[in-house]
């Protein structure tokens, strides 16, 4: 593997999904280099790979005489059970229908034919969740980006940020094409590298056929913690639920679809019954889910036949721009019908819960470790950020991160630096030398049946601690045999190291919290919610080799 060489920036963003996208396209205009690093191709990278339909907003032309802010930042509060930082969800607010506009001017289809906008009621008292036609929404993204003179390294996997003196001073990058390393200075970066997935086994059984993208295995939660950055709320875990077989979201698609179980009784009420524009939130209850399949009340079924045509023809033109083709196409090849057929719906594998659980930002979206900020779902804080919290994060990151930019002095990557390019260089050259050797594959599988078992849906002190045994011997074993004959092999292998960071900090936070907090957090142990002691972040970061963790109270401003 030849010598890492250098390319510099003023500002350096870590994944192009939709906050990486919009953090580029606002640090541009601040005149400052920019490039964006993504591990895939930015026109189809990130949460929004094949397409958005949904994105929740504040429009104060529409809201603003029934519904205010402060209304919408209650609701979401209430959503997250309390564990939900006020300050980012006021910001969020706030600033989402002008980012709205920004995708307008971008060139993303935001309205119907009649230039009005589809409001479809969920988690807030009043309908505030906009369908638009996001299907091409990256594309549009990168090619703004591009017109504003933004670099994108595309098919660049970050796997270590570089500190020096308290400072980032940049990346070291693989080509996941090439298998080489390069170091990216600057003064400023911004993480934006998405949410943690294929750290659980998906009940399908195939290794990519995960509800969110599976290219996002945590690199950026692994990064931080390895550079000292501070984290929250690790332990915290969540759930989807959508069509069986093809785990791809869409449940808030099937709108005004009704829920069924197998003796074919309805499940729940639409939350605004005969608007036609609500979804039934039963198809989001994993309580009620797993109470009907453990009682053998299943399956459970999606049903649309009560639907009219044209109401299901938009629920096919929805599904179609959140980029559930696969779907679609199954649908179409087994001559199964929305108008005649019911959909069996199911409950996927945990997740780390994107926006809630990862990186700690202030309302700047500035981390703990100087000249590092991060926007998207990898911070931490603040539940079903989602699409918003893309756009406004990104946003905001990108035009703080360019201010600090035009101030701080040449980013000058020291021994700090070097020893941390070092040490993955040679993890690298191990892993491609190898003549035998295990899979990545094979990791992953290890990893995934240890967190499923010790660190799954129950959780207790003396599973976990076991459980955590068995990861760092995993740990050692990956570096020590895994196996790496391509490239491709060669990112998988550092992705599946990543994983077992993640895993590694999601342990150790369950054993720090001791309470259970519903179905995102179960300790058999302490079964009961604390809201007294225990309705606080916890937040980790690594210091001097292990993990430290201490409450944090909850901005609740």
């Amino acid at each position: 593997m030849p010598n890492p060489v250098g390319k510099d920036a003023d500002v350096l963003v870590v994944g192009g999904g939709l906050a990486g996208c919009m953090a580029g396209i606002r640090a541009s205009e601040s005149g400052v280099k920019v490039i964006i690093l993504d591990k895939c191709n930015t026109s189809r990278s990130g949460g929004a790979t094949t397409g958005v339909d949904h994105c929740w907003a504040y429009i104060p032309g529409i809201h603003g005489q029934v519904f205010s802010i402060e209304d919408m930042v209650d609701d979401h509060v209430a959503f997250g059970k309390g564990l939900i930082d006020r300050s980012l969800a006021k910001m969020i607010a706030e600033e989402s229908f002008e980012r709205i506009l920004d995708l307008e001017r971008f060139g993303v289809p935001m309205r119907d034919e009649k230039g009005n906008f589809r409001l479809i009621k969920k988690i807030h008292r009043v309908p505030t969740f906009v369908h638009f036609a996001g299907r091409d929404m990256k594309a549009r993204l990168t090619a703004e980006a591009v017109k504003r003179g933004v670099v994108i390294d595309n098919r660049m996997m970050v796997t270590d940020l570089l500190v020096d003196d308290g400072r980032v001073t940049g990346v070291l990058a693989l080509s996941t094409r090439e298998g080489r390393m390069c170091v990216y200075r600057s003064k400023t970066v911004i993480i934006a590298t998405g949410g943690v997935f294929r750290l659980y086994r998906n009940p399908a059984g195939m290794p990519f056929n995960v509800s969110h993208p599976p290219h996002e295995p945590g690199d950026g939660h692994a990064m931080a913690l390895r550079a000292g950055v501070r984290l929250l709320n690790m332990e915290m875990t969540s759930y989807h639920t959508g069509p069986k077989n093809f785990q791809r979201c869409g449940r808030g698609t099937y709108v005004p679809g009704k829920m069924r179980d197998g003796l074919g009784r309805e499940l729940g009420k639409q939350a605004d019954a005969g608007t036609g524009k609500a979804l039934d939130r039963s198809a989001e209850s994993i309580e009620l889910f797993r109470k009907l399949l453990e009682n053998g009340q299943g399956p459970l079924y999606m049903d649309c036949t009560g639907n009219t045509p044209a109401q299901n023809d938009y629920i096919r033109w929805a599904l179609y721009n959140e980029g559930n083709t696969a779907f679609l196409n199954h649908l179409d090849e087994e001559g199964l019908d929305l108008n005649k057929d019911m959909i069996e719906f199911t409950v996927y594998e945990p997740k780390i819960s994107g926006g809630q659980s990862g990186i700690e930002i202030n309302d700047r979206c500035e981390t703990s470790l100087t000249g590092l900020f991060a926007a998207g779902d990898v911070i931490g804080g603040m539940k079903r950020s989602v699409c918003p919290g893309a756009l406004v994060m990104g946003w905001r990151a990108g035009g703080n991160a360019a201010g600090l930019a035009r101030e701080l002095p040449e980013s000058k990557p020291g021994a700090e630096a070097e020893d941390t390019v070092q040490k993955r260089v040679t993890m690298a050259e191990s892993f491609q030398r190898r003549e035998t050797g295990s899979s990545w594959l094979d990791a992953q599988l290890a990893l995934q049946n240890i967190m499923e078992y010790y660190a799954g849906r129950v959780k207790s002190e003396p599973l976990l601690k076991a459980g955590l045994r068995h990861l760092l011997r995993l740990r050692g074993r990956a570096a020590a045999e895994m196996r790496a004959g391509t490239p491709h092999e060669l990112y998988r292998a550092m992705e599946v190291m990543s994983l077992v960071d993640v895993g590694e900090m999601l342990i150790t936070a369950s054993l720090a919290r001791k309470e259970s907090r519903g179905v995102e957090f179960n300790r058999a142990d302490f079964p009961v919610s604390d809201d007294e002691n225990w309705l606080v972040f916890l937040a980790l970061e690594r210091k001097n080799g292990d993990i430290v963790m201490k409450k944090r109270p909850i901005n609740r401003a």
